[in-house]
């Protein structure tokens, strides 16, 4: 496992492939930009935030009237404008929407009639590892929104508090499993490194068999990170 300055440096030193440029900012543009607001939502549920908690702790339903008579220039529509899409809090706090949209390319390829935890379908219960979830009060079928909250919440990830580069990096890599094949032949997750210099191949071509030759061709998550960064889109703290 590395450290938060592995994890720095190797992100740092990662620069993404000419033949694989294209398909990052694809994958960015039509699998997880357009779908943000979907992803923002799992990570709301997860912190229990509702439309009404934002207005009612910040009085935008009704604001005071002393308050507008003071501030005739703001007005009911700025409280409306600046929190009815949840802006303020959601960023802020919370497990980043980048985290479980990138997760959500690498088990699924992005296809919101699946299991967040695997990739199964959303039909009926998970039959691969994490198997017979989500744990939730009823069957299937389930949304793609309860089940990713149970997948979250399954890894702890609810609880996490620190999300700076290093750990959305440890957590990317255990929400796949820390491998000891990787370390023990030096070489780098393809399921954050896919598509960039920093991986090469090697890999596991189907559960718990490891192949020197396999070559992963999934874009890997620091990857589409790196460049969600490097067009400005997104900021991860670095500590």
């Amino acid at each position: 496992m590395a450290t938060d300055l592995e994890y720095i440096n190797l992100f740092n030193s990662c620069t993404i492939s000419p033949l694989k440029s294209a398909e990052v900012n694809r994958i960015i543009d039509n699998k997880i930009l357009n779908h943000k607001s979907r992803y923002q939502a799992v990570r709301n549920k997860l912190l229990n935030l509702t439309e009404y908690t934002y207005r009612s702790a910040c009085f935008v339903t009704e604001p005071d009237d002393s308050f507008l008579k003071r501030n005739p220039k703001i007005g009911n529509s700025f409280f409306s404008r600046t929190f009815s899409d949840n802006s303020v809090f959601s960023e802020s706090s919370g497990i980043p929407w980048y985290f479980i949209a990138c997760v959500h390319y690498r088990e699924s390829n992005s296809d919101f009639t699946k299991h967040l935890h695997n990739g199964d379908p959303l039909s009926g219960f998970t039959r691969q590892h994490p198997a017979n979830r989500p744990k939730i009060s009823h069957g299937p079928p389930f949304t793609f929104e309860e089940s990713a909250v149970d997948a979250l919440k399954l890894r702890g990830l609810d609880k996490e508090t620190v999300w700076s580069l290093p750990k959305v990096l440890l957590r990317l890599e255990q929400y796949n499993g820390i491998a000891k094949a990787y370390q023990n032949n030096n070489i780098n997750s393809p399921y954050l490194w896919g598509g960039s210099n920093l991986y090469t191949k090697g890999g596991f071509p189907r559960d718990h068999v490891f192949s020197l030759d396999y070559v992963n061709k999934q874009i890997g998550t620091a990857v589409i990170l790196k460049a969600m960064e490097n067009r400005g889109l997104i900021n991860i703290p670095r500590q």
